[in-house]
């Protein structure tokens, strides 16, 4: 996952920067003449300023069809320019200048909780990395094992036994070693444990055979 800032002023810019930086966000700033809304399928959220917004090149619809967020930065709030930047299609208004504390939390909450669908999407080659459109790891053997348990089936809960079964290794360490693999490549996909029951995986994973290679 990353965070775009299109059309900040410099002081709101600095906030997103050091905020994405306190969060483990990586932040891309495009210049003015590139479109805002050509983003890869792993974008978080899209901090617009309220000027670029809605123009040629920022249409928060455009970046909200993938399923990411789109913060509308407002200089001057008032209840026409938030009634235009919820029509043009922003799914949150905030004011300049921006807080630290709140966007901290605000990308925090999205990253763990909230993150888009294709965010979470996890592609696992036949050689055993595993990729995101922005990043990509090698997993160990007993990673890919696990990983591949957990993903056969959409929502499926792979108890702690048969991860024993499957891998030969302490299921517990080799899920938060998954978990730190998920981190290292920006993906929103998470490994969730089941009270009582086992370990599910919150994503979409996608296996690529060696025959497809």
């Amino acid at each position: 996952m990353y965070v775009l800032a299109w059309g900040l002023e410099p002081v709101d810019r600095a906030a997103v920067e050091a905020a994405c930086e306190q969060v483990g966000l990586p932040l891309e700033t495009p210049d003015s003449g590139t479109p805002a809304d050509h983003h890869r399928d792993d974008l978080l959220v899209a901090f617009l300023g309220a000027g670029a917004a809605g123009t040629a090149f920022a249409d928060p619809r455009e970046i909200t069809a993938s399923g990411a967020y789109v913060v509308t930065v407002q200089n001057a709030p008032n209840a026409k320019d938030t009634l235009r930047a919820v029509r043009s299609g922003s799914s949150f208004l905030m004011a300049s200048p921006l807080g630290g504390e709140r966007l901290v939390s605000f990308l925090t909450y999205l990253r763990d909780v909230a993150a888009p669908a294709a965010a979470q999407v996890l592609e696992l080659g036949a050689d055993g990395v595993l990729a995101t459109p922005s990043a990509s790891v090698q997993l160990t053997e007993g990673e890919v094992k696990a990983l591949r348990a957990l993903g056969d089936t959409s929502a499926r809960i792979v108890a702690r036994p048969e991860l024993l079964r499957l891998t030969g290794e302490d299921p517990r360490d080799l899920l938060e070693a998954l978990r730190a693999r998920f981190r290292e490549i920006g993906s929103g996909a998470q490994i969730l444990k089941v009270p009582h029951m086992g370990f599910r995986l919150v994503g979409e994973l996608r296996v690529e055979t060696a025959a497809a290679r």
